[in-house]
């Protein structure tokens, strides 16, 4: 909000001077956000990224504005970014930036975790594509091969860190990965890439963008992905006999129209087919995943504000699967999502939001569960942005959810539990709080304090399996009594603009509490041994990041950036040592004519992890060494239509989970625009 001498065209004394950009930036929200019937926009991002030569985003509050405007701490890699990387995955792009931690399972797999806690199947992240959750609740994870994107469709990937429950939900309690890909309508995305290289890989996708009318589009893609597995350290026999090389095969659409009032109505759809390997403590888990959507999104500008209704279906099938210590399932899970908002202003200062949401998903696993679970969960937020002054701002946001647990059909052998146990409801609340004061035109500070929640999955709850030993039956249950953890985090940055280096820099510090997680204890019911899910004692996680980013000057380009970071159990759990504690990254990049050099070096150090051992039901802990990665890459562009690409990754094979090893891996790529 300006102040009295700023709207007469001077600055009161300390004040730091309204840029003109800065004056259109605020007529702009002021028009997006108070827009009548008639008076519609849709949020142009490459219209005011030229604009402000800045990125934007409405991933942080649900409202558009600059990245360095935002309270909340976030990072995003751009197209640009993704163009330079080599990368020919997400998990790869995102494993660059400052505390976040990979595992990989096979060349196809990985697990990602922001702050820590990284787990097998498991995840504390929220990861959305154009605001969709791909997060699958039934396992509580997320399958990143299964996402129905390719990496030329996709604008921007926006990184928030810390709990955002109170915005997002039930388990986005370490942070929120948002995908976004290209307008159909606004951005003309038409290429072709094929990609060869070692362990017999061959990718091919093909994307193309076409105008359905004035205000209307669509964007088609198709993909097919190939590899032979490798670097299995666990190799034997019974592996072999189930083990199937990573495949992934998609087809998606995403289509835009404006509509004669002036709303916009958009629908997605996608089908992606993957056959993929996972290991969960050594043990491996061999599947064939299955994953349709669609959704359709409906924006409107009223004179109550801007109103958004979406839905969305998500179905996922798991035609097989197979484990050498549980033997083989089948899986099928339906999701249906239903989410409104309404965007307003009250006065030029203060902006609200306030929204609901509901969503149904049942989850049937064959011999992994009993019968059919189903959760049902339904939710209020809103979310208040103050402006004190142009230097400095407040958003606060609350969530309440409430989710209601069921379970129907028959009980399996060995289930200690009667459906009427599963009938019960869980409720929470969610808050976030961020403030963010540009000290000066080249210092920012922000300030964070989140409460978020994290709910047990499906499985924890419903898991039933049944491992024969000696003679007898073992049985894994899980527990219909698990409660959601509650997970604090507080966290503070200070970024600096180096003007003559046109640089960023980063400090960031964080601490989180996580109050309980879910774990495990052994009992005897009757005459069957039993291992049942509980809630376990928490833990804390303290860190410090470090960044510095060089945007291109004169065909230069660089960054760097250093993690610290330790888990503290209030029991010994074995998780304190199950991430790295130093995390480094560099990349350097120069272009020069039609050529483009780029390097990528990673370094993580050492780490502990479980093992399962098979034949007597028992874990024990391993050693994984600390290790470097390199990925070069080299460019170049043989006509405005044609381009080669010659890249690789992990030049020093190494590990960073104990069965896998990550062999080197060369690619020769070429890419066709239309």
């Amino acid at each position: 909000m300006a102040t009295r001498s700023q709207r007469r065209g001077t600055n009161a004394p300390g004040e730091r001077p309204t840029s003109c950009l800065e004056m259109a930036w605020t007529g702009f929200l002021a028009t997006f956000l108070s827009a009548g019937p008639g008076e519609a926009q849709d949020f142009d991002y490459h219209r005011f990224e030229s604009l402000f030569d800045e990125q934007v985003t409405v991933s942080a509050t649900g409202k558009p504005e600059r990245i360095s405007d935002s309270p909340m701490l976030m990072e995003v890699i751009s197209a640009d970014d993704i163009e330079h990387s080599g990368a020919r995955d997400i998990p790869t792009l995102l494993h660059r930036l400052a505390g976040v931690d990979i595992t990989h399972s096979s060349p196809g797999t990985a697990d990602v975790a922001l702050g820590g806690y990284i787990e097998p199947l498991t995840s504390r992240v929220m990861v959305l594509v154009n605001g969709r959750q791909v997060y699958f609740d039934g396992f509580g994870a997320v399958f990143w091969s299964s996402l129905p994107v390719e990496l030329d469709e996709i604008r921007q990937i926006e990184v928030i860190r810390g709990p955002q429950s109170a915005l997002y939900g039930f388990n986005a309690v370490d942070g929120v990965i948002n995908i976004v890909t290209f307008d159909p309508v606004d951005d003309q995305v038409n290429s072709a890439r094929m990609r060869v290289g070692n362990h017999a890989r061959r990718d091919a996708s093909a994307t193309t963008t076409q105008a359905l009318g004035d205000g209307s589009g669509v964007r088609l893609t198709v993909a097919s992905d190939h590899a032979h597995d490798f670097g299995m350290a666990v190799n034997t026999p019974a592996d072999r006999d189930f083990a199937k090389n990573p495949n992934r095969r998609q087809a998606s659409f995403d289509a835009g129209f404006a509509l004669a009032d002036g709303s916009h109505l958009s629908l997605e759809g996608s089908h992606v087919d993957v056959t993929e390997r996972h290991i969960l403590y050594n043990t491996f888990i061999d599947m064939r995943m299955v994953t349709d959507s669609i959704k359709g999104s409906y924006v409107r500008d009223t004179a109550l504000g801007r109103l958004n209704a979406t839905a969305y279906l998500t179905a996922i099938d798991m035609p097989w699967a197979q484990t050498q210590t549980f033997g083989a399932m089948k899986l099928t899970d339906r999701m249906a999502v239903g989410q409104v908002s309404d965007l307003f202003k009250i006065g030029p200062a203060d902006s609200f939001r306030i929204g609901g949401e509901v969503r149904h998903d049942s989850m049937t696993a064959g011999n992994l569960t009993s019968g059919t679970l189903t959760g049902d969960l339904s939710a209020g937020s809103a979310m208040w942005e103050h402006t004190f002054s142009p230097a400095v701002s407040t958003v606060n946001a609350v969530r309440y959810d409430h989710f209601q647990l069921a379970r129907s059909g028959q009980p399996a052998a060995g289930d200690i539990y009667t459906n009427a146990e599963f009938d019960r409801a869980i409720g929470g609340v969610s808050v976030n709080s961020a403030l963010i004061d540009k000290l000066t035109a080249s210092d920012t500070l922000r300030l964070e304090f989140a409460r978020g929640l994290k709910l047990p999955s499906l499985t924890n709850f419903g898991l039933i399996e049944r491992y024969p030993l000696q003679g007898t039956t073992v049985y894994f249950l899980g527990n219909p009594d698990l409660q959601p953890s509650a997970v604090y985090n507080y966290q503070t940055a200070w970024d600096h603009q180096w003007h003559d280096l046109d640089a960023l820099s980063r400090i960031s510090l964080f601490h989180e509490m996580t109050m309980h997680h879910v774990g495990t204890s052994y009992s005897l019911t009757g005459d069957q041994a039993t291992q049942i899910t509980q809630m376990s004692t928490g833990s804390v996680a303290n860190g410090i990041e470090l960044s510095l980013q060089h945007k291109e000057r004169k065909g230069i380009r660089w960054s760097g950036n250093y993690t610290f970071e330790r888990l503290h159990e209030h029991y010994d759990l074995g998780m304190r040592n199950e991430q790295p504690v130093h995390k480094l990254n560099g990349t350097f990049g120069y272009a020069w004519d039609d050529w483009e050099v780029d390097l990528s070096a990673s370094y993580a150090s050492a780490t502990k992890e479980y093992v399962f051992d098979r034949t007597t039901l028992t874990s024990t802990d391993q050693w994984v060494k600390g290790a470097w990665q390199l990925a070069p890459r080299l460019g170049w562009r043989a006509s405005d239509s044609l381009s080669f690409e010659l890249s690789a990754e992990n030049l020093w094979a190494y590990r960073d989970a104990g069965p896998q090893k990550m062999a080197a891996s060369y690619f020769l790529s070429m890419k066709i625009s239309y």
